[in-house]
């Protein structure tokens, strides 16, 4: 199979792997694809198990919380539903659909996929199916609200007694059916199952694309001469169009949110009348004197210095993107794959918050609201995920010449 890496652009001739087998790009050691091997009867067991484990932590109590004497119980979908009822309709509707909406959607369409549906649906549909499915992965975070769960009970464990019901341990098998199966996914052989792979002849192999005017679909990654692709019809770049400015862009909108979020309050908590805000840094520091110093670290880890290491790291990328390629791209391409990597756990105060609003509610003796902080951390995470995905890490690589070429393609 002929391909361009993603990370660098070198053509890679991929020869057929046996199972276990994992191709790796020579120039930068990005994973180009895996075995082709047949394992459409596990994915599909998986997936299916998958679902049944999300719907059956959907109906039973998903945690207790019991203090003086008065238990509050909640499901999975109270979560959100409570959100909703403080008028926070934006981190309610985002958390029903990155915990319960997309998931069960990308599983039920990968059953399908893996049944055999591509061989019998029209071209036009299975395409636009596998492009719908590939799309939904980024967006899912189940695993990520399952830790932020875990981090929210000790939080209150001290304040409360905390019983896990049957849809917890559900969910928890869910989650691990879930990255099991994605472990599983292969879209190379999905993408081939709808259309054979073309073959360009006289390719030079361990040469950049770029260098032999070729170009690699972003979507299925066939390796074209054409601005059109022959596998899956989507318009052929280069480079991704405005790649700097775009993740630049959304960069400096996730700075603009950052700063709010770590001033206003992220939840306020109610306890014998008495509310009391609490930010990040105050919640981390609440969790350090308490003693939780695993669980302050991985906070102020994820919720503080990664979003700002992030934010400085991509925009150092933008600006090394204008200096030729040396000794440390190689380096640079794998912090960039790391913070792409990463984004997104950024997100488990969010899921924090949302717990503890849903389970604590007990009137004035003790209850929890959302804060507007909340709100601006959901939009940064967010835009700096926009940010990751906008740039294209190909740039670091490119000479002087390469990137005058890809300056006339954007603007022609």
């Amino acid at each position: 199979m002929q391909t361009a890496c993603p990370s660098c652009d070198l053509v890679v001739e991929i020869p057929h792997l046996n199972a276990k087998q994992v191709a790796l790009c020579p120039h930068c050691n990005t994973k180009l694809s895996t075995s082709q091997a047949c394992q459409d009867s596990t994915v599909v067991a998986l997936s299916l198990s998958a679902i049944l484990m999300l719907l059956s932590s959907m109906f039973y109590p998903f945690l207790s919380f019991t203090s003086s004497g008065i238990t509050q119980t909640i499901t999975l979908p109270d979560a959100a539903r409570i959100l909703f009822n403080y008028d926070n309709d934006f981190l309610g509707l985002f958390i029903d659909i990155s915990i319960i909406g997309l998931p069960m959607l990308l599983l039920l369409l990968i059953i399908p996929l893996h049944l055999g549906v591509l061989k019998i649906l029209p071209y036009l549909w299975g395409k636009r199916l596998l492009k719908t499915t590939f799309a939904l992965e980024p967006w899912i975070m189940s695993e990520i609200f399952l830790i932020g769960v875990m981090v929210s009970m000790v939080k209150i464990m001290s304040m409360a007694d905390i019983e896990f019901g049957v849809s917890f341990w559900s969910y928890v098998a869910f989650v691990v059916l879930y990255v099991a199966t994605m472990a599983k996914l292969n879209k190379h052989y999905l993408w081939k199952q709808l259309k054979e792979p073309a073959y360009i002849d006289q390719t030079i192999a361990n040469t950049r694309a770029i260098d032999q005017g070729l170009r690699a679909c972003h979507v299925c990654g066939q390796l074209c001469n054409t601005e059109i692709c022959s596998r899956c019809d989507t318009k052929t770049f280069t480079r991704n169009p405005y790649s700097v400015q775009k993740a630049f862009a959304w960069l400096i909108t996730s700075v603009a949110c950052y700063i709010p979020a770590n001033i206003y309050p992220i939840m306020y908590t109610t306890s014998l009348g008495d509310e009391m805000p609490s930010t990040i840094i105050g919640g981390v520091m609440i969790l350090w004197n308490s003693g939780s110093y695993p669980i302050a670290m991985i906070i102020f880890l994820a919720s503080v210095v990664v979003p700002l290491a992030k934010a400085l790291i991509l925009s150092f990328l933008c600006y090394m993107v204008m200096k030729p390629a040396n000794r440390q791209t190689k380096g640079y391409t794998r912090i960039y794959q790391l913070t792409e990597f990463i984004g997104k756990w950024s997100m488990i105060d969010v899921f924090v918050v949302a717990i503890l609003v849903a389970l604590v509610q007990l009137g004035n003796l003790m209850s929890v609201t959302p804060g507007i902080g909340t709100i601006f951390f959901t939009t940064m995470v967010i835009c700096q995920m926009l940010a990751a995905h906008a740039f294209d890490p190909r740039l670091l690589w490119d000479s002087p010449t390469n990137l005058k070429k890809v300056k006339q393609e954007t603007l022609a």
